[in-house]
């Protein structure tokens, strides 16, 4: 499916070069809009478009809302299957409709050499010279412009503002946002404000208290509740800023909101918990959590209450579950007051939402009519995105996914306004006018590098045209994805299809980035090119789309730039609620999880023990590891078939669940662990687990022990392991009698 934009582009060139005395050569739309009826096109929310009475498009609306179209699934896959039948249909069409002094030429103009001679790569080229074209006709026709007016945007200068690159982060506070008139467009409502203004109006006096880190959305939370209340419209703008305390009217009488009581003095934050507590009507507490804990420490105290600083914490560590508001209750203070965590909530799929509202933004209308617009990097960025579909909002999710999994989560304040970055480069509409401006008509590597300086795959990293940007780090969110060197070489084909092919040959990228991509796979060629390289990969994974039947090589790219095996597979689950996996694979994964268990646990890896494989024995280690163990004393010895593989909803990750017990046991297999468990199966001899998931499985293997105690029938019944001269281990038992004091061999 490509943007109605590329398909202009391209054929209003090739209608002015071979029908000049075309009477309309920019009614491209026409055809756009009827090959659906020929049954081998689909366009895009097609019966939403509004059409003249013959059914033609309207070119503006087709334009203005990005719609792409494209063949339909059977026709595509068929022509990425056989290329060559491309050949045959373009030669009929010239044959037919073109006299046979323009066959070679115009055949050639779409990338096929000769009628008889067709070579895909040669349509390759041909794309990736209309690409840069199309990058670089912006700069050039905006230059024409000369130094005319530039036009103002409000809402770049609002992205601007709400990072603090340059510490102007104003607008990332809650206090501002309110009174903006660009925010509610962006706004992504939390899952968790319907489940808060119900129990607010169902007639039952309540207090809610929202904590955790400051920028977790906690006083945007509150702000919509408000809203609510008062009947206004969620995504209108405050006609004056809210008070610290706010009051309106409900079903259980008054509403309080305190918007941050972390930001009052210690005694008035103790007098609102009182009265929260004590006195009629609901409330609800916006705090971060170390203001939070000591104020409600002190006011149990006046209570005369000991012991509920271990039930608050409880409280704080757990996980929020949608409708569940009562599992979060404090029982042991007045009102049971509900506390949640909204640090504990999963920020990820809403945050990543974000930039999409970003792109579709009507406020991106006020750059039309601007001097520069059609050269405008901020503007072509913008394209980039949109583009590329769905594609960068999934893989803007899985960096985060990454980064929260293994123990770096971010706030919403972080994620916007790494967003915001990425969108904007650290620029705004003077700096991009100045840029376009000070250009030449044949300025062809600077209308590149002007794009290059704030493309999305480049400033949402943290990078300007391959090199680290020098402010971007002042982002927390940026600071920590840089961390993981995202970009680096993947395979030695993958490297050389780097600077051969676009998108790797697996990938089709989005016009706008064409002309980019080919400039700095020149460039990657050099000695020096390892940076472009670097900027290639991240180009490639922010918006290359993987070609029918290239899937594989698009899973193994993604997979090693994430550094993660099982990341997408993980993300997939979590948006679905459950394993999308068969039985088959799902009996596969336990029993990988189950032997690579056993490896951890014993020291020796899984083929050793040949036919016992299908055990988990618990053996008498040391835990630092620090002496090879040939031989091992079992503890417990579990059969495979009391484990089970499922999903749980309320963490919203795999488990791992042992029945051979009186109770279940559950086991959370994190993203950590199953990159771990997956990079072993892969062989990985260097893949070592962080301490906190080593003692997750050494809880696991405490607890397996605790749980089949009372199960071991006889203990009289000593059991050896003992790995042999060539590795392979064998199983000695022995019964100990008492009477003659010996031990008897029994196997």
């Amino acid at each position: 499916m490509l943007p109605f934009a590329e398909i202009d582009l391209e054929l209003r060139r090739l209608l002015d070069r071979f029908k000049e005395k075309a009477p309309a050569s920019a009614n491209t739309h026409y055809p756009f809009g009827k090959l659906e009826n020929d049954g081998i096109w689909v366009i895009e929310a097609g019966d939403s478009l509004q059409r003249t009475s013959v059914g033609h498009l309207f070119k503006s609306e087709v334009l203005a809302r990005n719609i792409h179209g494209g063949f339909t699934p059977d026709v595509f896959s068929e022509l990425c299957a056989n290329p060559h039948t491309i050949r045959s249909i373009a030669t009929g069409l010239v044959e037919k409709y073109f006299p046979p002094d323009e066959y070679a030429e115009l055949l050639a103009a779409v990338g096929i050499d000769s009628p008889s001679n067709f070579d895909p790569a040669s349509a390759f080229d041909r794309r990736l010279e209309l690409g840069r074209e199309y990058t670089i006709s912006y700069v050039r026709d905006s230059v024409a412009a000369g130094s005319a007016h530039m036009q103002e945007n409000g809402f770049i200068a609002y992205l601007g503002s709400l990072h603090n690159v340059e510490s102007s982060g104003s607008n990332s506070l809650a206090e501002s946002q309110a009174l903006s008139l660009y925010y509610g467009a962006v706004y992504q409502p939390f899952p968790l404000v319907e489940d808060l203004f119900k129990a607010l109006t169902d007639g039952i006096e309540r207090v809610v208290i929202l904590t955790g880190h400051a920028g977790d959305g906690k006083s945007s939370v509150a702000l919509d509740v408000l809203k609510r209340f008062r009947g206004l419209d969620p995504k209108a703008p405050l006609t004056a800023p809210w008070l610290e305390r706010e009051e309106a009217a409900g079903p259980a009488g008054t509403l309080t909101i305190v918007k941050d009581m972390s930001e009052l003095a210690s005694e008035l934050r103790l007098d609102y918990l009182r009265q929260a507590c004590s006195e009629p009507g609901s409330w609800l507490i916006v705090s971060n959590t170390g203001p939070l804990l000591t104020s409600l420490t002190d006011y149990a105290k006046t209570l005369e209450l000991s012991d509920i600083e271990s039930d608050l914490l409880g409280l704080l560590d757990r996980t929020y579950q949608a409708g569940l508001l009562d599992e979060h209750r404090c029982s042991s203070l007045p009102k049971n007051p509900v506390i949640i965590n909204m640090t504990r909530l999963d920020n990820v799929a809403l945050g990543a939402e974000i930039l999409t509202r970003l792109v579709d933004h009507p406020a991106w209308s006020e750059c039309a009519g601007c001097a520069i617009e059609s050269a405008c990097p901020l503007m072509l960025n913008r394209r980039a995105i949109q583009s590329a579909g769905s594609i960068p909002e999934r893989r803007v999710r899985w960096v985060w996914q990454r980064l929260t999994a293994y123990e770096q989560r971010l706030t919403m304040r972080q994620m916007v306004a790494q967003l915001a970055f990425g969108l904007t480069g650290g620029v705004g509409c003077a700096d991009a006018h100045d840029a376009v401006q000070s250009s030449t008509a044949a300025g062809i590597d600077r209308g590149l590098q002007l794009f290059a300086q704030m493309v999305f795959s480049e400033g949402f990293f943290g990078y300007r045209a391959g090199a680290p940007h020098p402010d971007a780090t002042a982002l927390r969110a940026i600071a920590l994805t840089r961390r993981g060197t995202y970009g680096g070489p993947v395979a030695v084909d993958f490297e050389r299809q780097l600077i051969a092919d676009e998108g790797f040959g697996w990938s089709r990228l989005p016009m706008p980035v064409l002309g980019l991509a080919a400039h700095w796979r020149e460039r990657a060629r050099e000695p020096a090119g390892v940076r472009r390289r670097f900027a290639l990969r991240r180009l490639g994974y922010v918006f290359g789309d993987a070609y029918p039947q290239r899937e594989r090589d698009s899973e193994t790219f993604l997979d090693a730039f994430l550094q993660s095996p099982s990341l997408r597979d993980f993300d997939a689950w979590q948006q679905a609620g459950r394993l999308k996996l068969s039985k088959s694979d799902v009996n596969r994964l336990r029993t990988t999880c189950l032997q690579v268990l056993l490896e951890f646990y014993s020291g020796f890896s899984a083929g050793q023990f040949g036919a016992l494989r299908d055990h988990l024995y618990l053996t008498l280690r040391r835990p630092d590891q620090a002496v090879v163990q040939p031989t091992q004393l079992v503890i417990a010895r579990l059969d495979f078939r009391d484990f089970e593989i499922t999903y749980c909803p309320r963490r919203r990750v795999p488990v791992l669940r042992f029945d051979g017990g009186p109770t279940a046991l559950d086991l959370p297999l994190s993203l950590p662990l199953l990159d771990y468990i997956r990079g072993r199966e892969a062989g990985e001899i260097g893949n070592e687990l962080s301490p906190i998931h080593a003692g997750q499985l050494e809880w696991f293997r405490a607890e397996l022990l605790r749980a089949t105690a009372k199960d071991r029938h006889d203990q009289d019944e000593i059991e050896l392991l003992r790995a042999g001269i060539e590795g392979e281990i064998t199983p000695y038992r022995f019964q100990f009698d008492e009477t003659h004091g010996v031990l008897e061999y029994l196997q």
